[in-house]
């Protein structure tokens, strides 16, 4: 898979006119008056919702995430990070030229809540909402993977974190998931744009390198 860069080029530029991967302000800036700019949004979002951000293929289970908010099929991950080894010049940051957080396996966690069938689904257990339906913003919790709406989370939570987050100097917030109990942080997931996505990645990256060292001790 992560041979074939020019298959790759021609799958995302396919994706791109079909404005499954713009951003929501080109979206309105190529909109005609007769288009229906929130709902072509929403459509954007429930794709993203349904495909690899590596491979752009549909995703498969088992799925994983990234710091960055993005979605990938596992198998992709692991092919390409397995092909990059052979390769004589890789990117040691991440792909995509860095911009993605994902530079070995521990860099992504595992969705634990996704229902298989004809199509992948993530569901949140709480709401029942469905993340692909493009209403409601959703996040994941790293430590272990439970993905659930944001309305799912009490306003208190998302406050305080937000609070924390903003303020000067200070760490990122870690809250416990809201199903199982796990202490972990909060990643917002498909993002808005790949700024946000880039400073989202800055945000987290302590808090991940924190997670991982407890790992270590525990272990």
């Amino acid at each position: 898979m992560g041979g074939d860069g020019q298959s790759l080029s021609n799958k995302r530029k396919h994706l791109e006119e079909s404005r499954v991967f713009v951003t929501a302000e080109q979206l309105r800036k190529g909109a005609g008056k007769e288009v229906d700019v929130t709902q072509k949004e929403k459509e954007r979002i429930a794709q993203r919702w349904a495909h690899c951000a590596l491979s752009l293929e549909p995703l498969e289970t088992p799925v994983v995430f990234d710091l960055c908010g993005r979605l990938y099929s596992k198998r992709a991950i692991v092919n390409e990070l397995l092909e990059r080894r052979h390769r004589p010049k890789y990117n040691k940051e991440g792909f995509d030229g860095g911009n993605c957080a994902v530079a070995k396996l521990s860099d992504v966690c595992e969705v634990k809540n996704v229902e298989e069938g004809e199509r992948v689904c993530i569901r949140c257990p709480l709401s029942g909402f469905e993340a692909s339906s493009g209403l409601h913003k959703f996040v994941g919790f790293w430590g272990c993977g439970h993905v659930v709406c944001n309305s799912s989370c009490s306003d208190s939570v998302m406050k305080k974190g937000e609070a924390r987050d903003a303020a000067p100097g200070a760490e990122p917030a870690t809250t416990s998931c809201l199903l199982c109990g796990e202490d972990s942080f909060q990643v917002p997931l498909i993002l808005e744009s790949e700024d946000d996505e880039v400073a989202q990645l800055q945000r987290l990256r302590p808090l991940q390198r924190l997670a991982c060292k407890r790992k270590r001790l525990k272990n």
